[in-house]
């Protein structure tokens, strides 16, 4: 199997028209045609079904398109990092991060900073809100961020992680004891207004139970979050598996189950430096979510 095949052939599964493929990859179309028809022998089965003027990916075909992608990316990738180490490129990347959002990157940072010499990163936390604003500005050259429940069209995500969240309240909040509560408990605290997303999903079931929480405070970075909370400041609802200290202490909700999906946010068409390319390849040649 070629990498000119794998190419060839996701370009045809992505127009499911071989003419524009062809033209997208700059070759004739019995070329393509040619690369597709190896791969299927490579395979043992037909890629396309082609009726007229219509084609279609067989089941064979649809199974084969994330495994090729993460091929061709991950070859993409090392390809970019190689020219990188041969050229010593000064490589550059501002990463905009939601405070509220703890960074799965570590293992693709790695990768890219191990592979591209010239690797510069730098981090801007802020609200979600903002990053998203700086992001389409250019400030920013990717983000990580809760995954909006309406993205706009130009917005590219990849999904990073799917997270759980739990109450956490301090060790002094009288109201609630240890071990598992009621939603209807909750009505008679004062909260800290963290994620945005989480915190009008819990609003919204508060109001379908009867009552509104009190959010008095609010907090966009999550160590902030929780220093409020130990200092007796309200509860808060945080993603599962932080390191809590010892005044605070997790609640289990009875009934209440609340996630967030955080994703790599890049705007679509516009033309990516060489480490955030090499950083966009390493994510989609990983195995996320």
């Amino acid at each position: 199997m070629e990498m000119y095949q794998v190419r060839y052939f996701l370009a045809a599964a992505r127009t499911l028209n071989f003419t524009r493929a062809a033209q997208e990859c700059n070759v004739s179309q019995p070329s393509l045609t040619r690369a597709i028809q190896k791969l299927e022998e490579e395979f043992g089965g037909q890629l396309f079904r082609r009726e007229r003027s219509l084609t279609h990916l067989t089941e064979l075909g649809r199974q084969m398109v994330p495994h090729l992608q993460r091929t061709y990316d991950a070859a993409q990738a090392a390809k970019l990092l190689a020219k990188g180490i041969a050229r010593q490129v000064h490589a550059p990347v501002t990463l905009g991060v939601a405070g509220t959002v703890s960074d799965p990157l570590g293992a693709a940072l790695a990768q890219v900073a191990d592979g591209l010499p010239g690797f510069q990163l730098s981090l801007v936390k802020a609200d979600a809100a903002s990053v998203m604003q700086s992001l389409f500005k250019g400030d920013v050259d990717a983000a990580v961020i809760p995954e909006p429940p309406d993205p706009p069209e130009r917005l590219d995500t990849l999904v990073l992680a799917h997270q759980q969240f739990c109450l956490i309240t301090s060790t002094r909040c009288a109201p609630l004891v240890d071990g598992t509560v009621g939603l209807q408990d909750l009505a008679r605290l004062e909260w800290i207004d963290g994620d945005a997303h989480v915190t009008a999903a819990f609003l919204a079931l508060c109001s379908e139970a009867g009552f509104e929480p009190r959010m008095r405070h609010s907090a966009n970075v999550e160590g902030d979050l929780i220093d409020l909370v130990a200092n007796g400041l309200g509860c808060a609802w945080v993603p599962q598996g932080l390191h809590l200290p010892d005044r605070v202490r997790q609640i289990v909700v009875d009934g209440v189950s609340l996630s967030r999906t955080t994703v790599f946010a890049t705007v679509a068409g516009r033309k990516r430096s060489v480490a955030t390319d090499a950083l966009v390849r390493a994510i989609r040649a990983r195995a996320w979510g």
